[in-house]
């Protein structure tokens, strides 16, 4: 084959590489709503996210909450039945006012390796599981600062992807 078709052909396969490095990014920086499940037939206004949980060497995991406050205004829920993290132990760590729209990282509760912490918030209870999507390197955790997460992990995403074009470029 000539030098223009392994030329083209690498190209293509850079592409291909850079562009699929971009989705699995996205993938893994979106966060769910794993095992969320309303409790009554009415839709929620407010409800709770598992963002992602980062895994410890000794078995003990911490799961990142954040909600979804679909109302368009801030919303207050003191803690007790209607804003409660279970089982008791865990203590009061979730947030008792919502700004409206998506907040991701807003708390987290870490657990010893066994089962996972549960949040009560308005019609809705979310389970959070050790097997929920692994929090990526970048992430900021709740205590450092919310929300940053997504942002800083598109940042070095498009940093590497520069770099890569750039040296593809080159050797072309």
């Amino acid at each position: 084959m000539d030098t223009t078709g392994r030329s083209t052909t690498r190209r293509g396969r850079l592409a291909r590489g850079l562009a699929a490095t971009a989705v699995g990014a996205a993938v893994a920086l979106t966060p769910g709503v794993a095992g969320a499940a309303p409790n009554r037939a009415d839709p929620p206004d407010v409800v709770p996210l598992v963002d992602c949980v980062v895994r410890h060497a000794d078995g003990s995991w911490t799961a990142v909450f954040g909600y979804d406050n679909r109302t368009g205004e801030t919303v207050d829920i003191p803690v007790g039945p209607a804003n409660q993290v279970t089982p008791a132990p865990l203590g009061e760590p979730q947030p008792t006012t919502f700004a409206p729209g998506v907040r991701h990282g807003v708390f987290s509760v870490t657990v010893g390796n066994g089962g996972g912490p549960m949040w009560h918030l308005g019609s809705t209870d979310l389970a959070a599981r050790k097997a929920d999507a692994a929090c990526p390197p970048s992430t900021q955790m709740p205590a450092e600062g919310n929300g940053t997460g997504l942002a800083i992990g598109v940042a070095v995403a498009g940093g590497v992807g520069a770099v890569v074009l750039r040296r593809a470029r080159r050797r072309a």
